[in-house]
């Protein structure tokens, strides 16, 4: 058992807990606005805790360096958050009010209980948040080296658990579609009930997602890595619940009946920082520094090939993450204020699509050219110069795309956005100082 002070309880869990919960307060509020949705606002968010994931771990601590603290650990969040946000979630509120929407233009339900809400809602969590992950999961720096019938293995687990959650949803209606003995006359006549084909299409959608990270959880599980499996665990399991406690906010409406507020944004709100606490939690328990391990007898020395591997992720996952949330948001905010949202979409395409292709070009290049110089990416002062980019410009992005200024709604999460920015400032730099041994004194000294 470990024994953990309050200033470790402080600087491992606390302040990476909020640091991610507030990042996830406004990135995942943006994900649904103007410009994003769907992947392009996970990627948005993805790329934020990324960033804030491997800056925090930088700092190695009394007892040594962490083992989840790669360079790559930004774009992994990136692509597996924003792959998990493929797919939709509106069908299922309506749960939470006893209400299974057959037709709603039409203003036709079914009575369901609430229960289904809080299992889909579950369902939904786990892998929304546990996708990132598994892609985390996959840069530790000191876990057992894959060799490529490994990572094989490892792609096959999860590909073929999606593909056997697909196949048994289509083979089992019954059990993955709410109450389909009851209403069997209705899920088959989906021309005259629109909602229940797209309640199908999001309950597969979920069901697969689901499967597939319990396919890469089930791998680690078999290799008896025991940290990937429980950091993994951790953060789709606490995240599921996360989001079923929240409900979708549908309770707000009931409590405020007069309000002329948006609380479909509230929900994405605090679901965002359901999924920072879960990585917060994770970090904490699995991302402790570890002991500095002496090299064994004749085993060869670190080479600068690693570090130069480490650089190009870094620089790979900002130059994608963080230039794909610019162009969405340009986007947003055209829409917002010029219109002619399909006109802007093809227009900043053509000139973002190029560009971003010839970055990552040319990152691969340099990378390749210094692959023997001795990195600094990884530094303190190098990691506080790159979350501070990140901070700056995903809080920009988020104020662009929140308007126009003469709705109320727009204002007070404009606020609240920068509320959320002065929080992340001061936790970044309360870290800056920690990294550089400037410990913060006591306002009271202790007698």
């Amino acid at each position: 058992m470990h024994s953990h002070s309050p200033r470790d309880l402080a600087t491992d869990l606390v302040l990476p807990t909020i640091l991610f919960a507030a990042l996830g307060g406004m990135t995942w509020a943006v994900r649904g606005c103007s410009g994003f949705g769907a992947s392009a606002g996970c990627v948005f968010a993805g790329v934020a805790w990324g960033a804030a994931w491997w800056f925090i771990a930088q700092r190695a601590g009394d007892g040594g360096g962490r083992p989840y603290r790669s360079g790559w650990i930004i774009l992994a969040l990136a692509l597996g958050i924003g792959f998990s946000g493929n797919r939709g979630w509106m069908q299922w509120p309506s749960f939470f009010l006893e209400h299974l929407q057959t037709n709603t233009p039409a203003g036709q339900f079914e009575p369901i209980p609430r229960a289904y809400g809080f299992l889909w809602l579950f369902i939904a969590g786990v892998p929304w948040a546990g996708l990132g992950v598994c892609l985390l999961a996959w840069c530790r720096d000191d876990a057992r080296p894959l060799r490529w019938t490994g990572w094989v293995i490892r792609l096959g687990c999860g590909l073929g658990a999606a593909y056997l959650a697909g196949f048994l949803f289509d083979q089992l209606p019954d059990l993955f579609l709410p109450l389909h003995t009851k209403l069997a006359s209705l899920y088959a006549d989906l021309p005259a009930n629109p909602n229940l084909r797209r309640l199908i299409n999001d309950n597969r959608a979920a069901v697969i997602h689901l499967g597939l990270y319990l396919g890469f959880l089930g791998f680690e599980v078999g290799r008896r890595d025991w940290r990937n499996a429980g950091l993994i665990l951790t953060v789709g399991l606490l995240n599921g619940l996360g989001w079923s406690m929240l409900q979708n906010w549908t309770w707000a409406t009931q409590i405020w009946p007069r309000a002329d507020f948006n609380f479909w944004r509230c929900w994405e709100s605090s679901g965002g920082i359901s999924i920072g606490i879960a990585y917060g939690v994770a970090f904490f328990l699995f991302n402790r520094p570890q002991p500095v391990k002496t090299p064994a007898e004749g085993s060869l020395p670190a080479t600068q090939d690693c570090a130069t591997l480490d650089r190009v992720g870094v620089h790979l996952g900002l130059w994608l993450g963080l230039g794909w949330s610019v162009r969405n948001g340009l986007k947003g905010w055209a829409n917002i204020y010029l219109g002619r949202e399909e006109h802007w979409d093809q227009l900043l395409w053509n000139v973002f699509a190029p560009v971003l292709l010839i970055g990552t070009v040319a990152i691969g290049l340099v990378g390749w050219r210094r692959r023997k110089q001795a990195p600094k990416v990884g530094s303190p002062s190098r990691a506080y110069r790159v979350i501070w980019i990140v901070l700056i410009v995903q809080n920009a992005i988020a104020q662009l795309v929140t308007g126009p200024w003469s709705q109320w709604n727009e204002v007070a999460f404009a606020l609240y956005y920068l509320l959320l920015f002065i929080i992340t400032a001061l936790v970044v730099h309360h870290f800056h100082r920690l990294a550089h041994g400037n410990r913060p004194q006591p306002l009271i000294e202790p007698r």
